[in-house]
């Protein structure tokens, strides 16, 4: 059976017309005017707003991405509004997920300058401030900081998830006039707790107490009973510092849009507007107030508008049952449209509208992954036709459903039409320096040996739609070229939050939604898993499991099959990309032939372009990938490694065997683990070493401060 065959399998998909649909929500004409005049706006200081959608996936509006609105289900009137006044970015990329696609918007960095890998956010090596611990080190100048030198005021609102370790490293010192969110990934809606029921992959102190676990933890015992942190923060507080904002009285996106629309009615209109507002929703937990499933969302999974206490319900409906993840994640994304059409009107209020530029933008790909807890950790999106979700590098996972609005684009021949520029997330530092009348560079970081910024200012595309990158590195293992018709895949990113993959296999190479829809990884033949498009039988598939291994393995133990009536089947996935996959995106943007054998030409110069930035990034070498000691996990640090003396006593081990409280003290002798990178050794082989993550500091966090605060014992950078 062709590939064509396939599509037909989805019949509003059928035809190439149809399926072109999907990559620009218009097809892109040519401009009236071949050389459109692009106004000079340096230093012209206009209101900046970005409104960043966590998980949003590539068809799950009916504006930006593909416009499709997952099978016209979901409905984004507010985008759809908007759609004449804005400019539609088909070929936006940020990275797979969050954290580093986040590092990159904020540093003006490309991902592999900033943040590659997934730390552990306790953590830190004492004797290195500047880049040791998580996220975007603490020597970088991030965009708050470079915006206030030209007299903006900066404020950030949600999910912050660029790192925490050291003072530095917070919002607190980060440039911002003020911050209300947290600091993790993920928290629960409704307490801002750190539980496993509201974060998928628990890391620092979540990862020490189980974060609520009976079963991840089970032959962990000192997890049970332990009491969970809050990690919901303001600053200033009422004595002018970073401080715990308490739990939230509603649910907390609620508590976020309030809080920026108050920032706007404050704001003096005399001075320049940075608002950057980070969404928590559509990140997982699902679990959405119950006035927000109207009419084809209804009824909620848990309780009813007429339930005495349906708030309650939803927060504590943790159902095994998968089907309410789809209608949950689609009222989350209305209600997301709703919010962004309120902070239009609140910046109409105040006469601000007509000299803001506002982008709208997912971190990553709607997530795709299943889970046995419940539906509200499903991950519901939908990025068809596009191959693959969030944590893998095909086009479902980091192009980016996306678009740039405001008063100040007014007269853009682009208007109302979408644009194939390539543009990466560290490209709005660059293109908000050049409004701001600033030197994008970062004699900050500089100074202290750190990368400079990679960004390209974009502000001419907005009113020619031409490209002016030729190139992105997406990761040590992925890259765009020529203006973004080649792309090259060579397996998994090594740092990536994904487990139990292999190497020269790209994860998660399928064709589906993040919800289950009777089709849960089950071919036609109920094998446990649908071939690439152009098999025969293909069903687009619910729900994956982003990390195969451990995942799908816990999921069988946990019964899955009650409810779906099978066992699933665990293997290893990817496609073989061992000597390199190579796509042209401008004709296949599904990703559907590897065309290696067809222009091999093109994949050797690639292939060679990657190997030669696969190098540790250096001053000298500032092509390379910036993958810095971050803490003292890590083989190098052991007696006798290259680290051992920058390393000293922060050598450790992040097993949770090290956390056990029978041996987890210096008093006590440390606990017997395997050391960092000789995981699943003989008994024989284990050596006493202290846990990354310190109890006495999640103590702190637990009973003291109340919040997450910075790790590391002094302020640094």
């Amino acid at each position: 059976m062709v590939a064509s065959m396939a599509w037909a399998l989805v019949p509003a998909l059928s035809t190439p017309e149809a399926r072109s649909m999907l990559f620009s929500s218009k097809p892109t004409p040519e401009p009236p005017d071949p050389t459109p005049s692009v106004p000079d706006m340096k230093g012209s200081k206009p209101h900046l707003a970005f409104m960043l959608i966590d998980d949003l996936g590539w068809s799950d509006t009916e504006f930006g991405g593909s416009g499709s609105a997952d099978f016209g289900f979901i409905k984004t009137p507010t985008m759809k509004k908007y759609e004449t006044e804005s400019i539609h970015l088909n070929r936006m990329y940020a990275y797979s997920w969050c954290a580093p696609s986040r590092s990159s918007l904020l540093s003006g960095r490309l991902t592999v300058h900033v943040n590659v890998n997934h730390s552990i956010p306790t953590a830190f090596v004492a004797s290195n401030p500047d880049s040791s611990g998580e996220g975007i080190p603490a020597g970088v100048t991030t965009i708050g900081s470079k915006l206030k030198q030209a007299g903006y005021m900066t404020h950030y609102v949600g999910k912050w998830g660029v790192g925490a370790t050291w003072k530095g490293q917070n919002p607190v010192e980060r440039g911002f006039d003020s911050f209300f969110g947290y600091l993790h990934d993920s928290v629960d809606f409704y307490d801002a707790k750190l539980g496993y029921q509201s974060i998928e992959v628990p890391g620092g102190c979540e990862k020490v107490t189980g974060n609520g676990n009976p079963r991840e933890f089970e032959s962990y015992p000192w997890w049970e009973g332990q009491p969970l942190a809050t990690d919901l923060i303001r600053y200033p507080d009422a004595n002018g510092q970073q401080g715990p904002a308490g739990p939230p009285t509603t649910w907390v996106d609620y508590e976020f849009l309030d809080e920026s629309k108050k920032i706007i009615a404050e704001h003096p209109t005399s001075d320049p507007l940075f608002l950057l507002h980070s969404f928590h929703s559509i990140h997982a937990p699902l679990n959405a107030p119950v006035e927000l499933y109207e009419g084809h969302y209804y009824p909620p999974p848990c309780g009813t508008p007429d339930s005495i206490n349906a708030t309650l319900e939803m927060k504590d409906c943790f159902m095994a049952d998968p089907r309410g993840s789809r209608s949950s994640y689609a009222a989350m994304v209305t209600w997301t449209d709703k919010a962004i059409g309120e902070i239009i009107d609140a910046l109409k209020a105040k006469d601000m509208w007509k000299t803001t530029l506002m982008v709208v933008s997912a971190d990553n790909g709607g997530a795709q992954y299943f889970s046995h807890i419940g539906y509200q950790l499903w991950g519901s999106g939908n990025n068809l036709p596009l191959r693959g979700g969030k944590t893998s590098e095909w086009e479902g996972g980091i192009r980016v459903n996306s678009f740039v609005t405001g008063g100040l684009l007014k007269g853009s021949p682009m208007l109302g039409k979408s644009i194939d520029s390539l543009i990466q997330f560290a490209d709005w530092y660059g293109t908000f320096s050049y409004l701001a009348g600033l030197d994008q560079s970062d004699p900050v970081a500089l100074s202290k040996g750190l990368p400079d910024v990679d960004s390209v200012n974009q502000w001419p595309a907005f009113w020619t739609g031409e490209n002016l990158r030729d190139m992105i590195h997406v990761s040590p293992v992925t890259l765009i070229a020529h203006g973004g018709k080649w792309k090259l895949l060579t397996g998994p990113d090594p740092g990536n939050i994904n487990s139990h993959t292999k190497a020269g296999y790209v994860p998660f190479d399928d064709y589906g939604v993040g919800y289950y829809n009777g089709h849960f990884m089950k071919d036609y033949n109920g094998h446990g898993r649908a071939g690439p498009p152009d098999q025969p039988g293909l069903i687009a598939k619910g729900g994956f499991v982003s990390t195969w291994g451990s995942t799908c393995d816990v999921a069988n133990d946990a019964g899955i099959d009650a409810i779906f009536g099978y066992d699933l089947n665990c293997p290893d996935v990817g496609m073989n990309c061992v000597n390199g996959c190579l796509f042209n995106i401008d004709e296949d943007p599904a990703e559907m032939y590897d065309v290696s054998d067809k222009y091999p030409e093109i994949k050797a110069e690639l292939m060679a372009k990657l190997l030669s930035m696969a190098s540790p990034w250096s001053p000298t070498n500032t092509n390379g990938v910036f993958n810095p000691l971050r803490n003292g996990d890590n083989p190098d640090c052991a007696p006798g490694g290259k680290y051992e003396a920058e390393c000293g006593a922060d050598y450790c081990s992040d097993d949770e065997a090290a956390y056990d409280p029978a041996c987890a003290s210096e008093e006590k002798g440390w606990c017997k683990v395997c050391a960092p990178g000789n995981a699943g050794c003989d008994e024989s082989e284990k050596i006493h070493l202290k846990g990354c993550t310190s109890l006495a500091t999640c103590h702190k966090f637990t009973h003291e401060t109340g919040f997450y605060s910075w790790v590391a014992p002094t302020a640094g950078p």
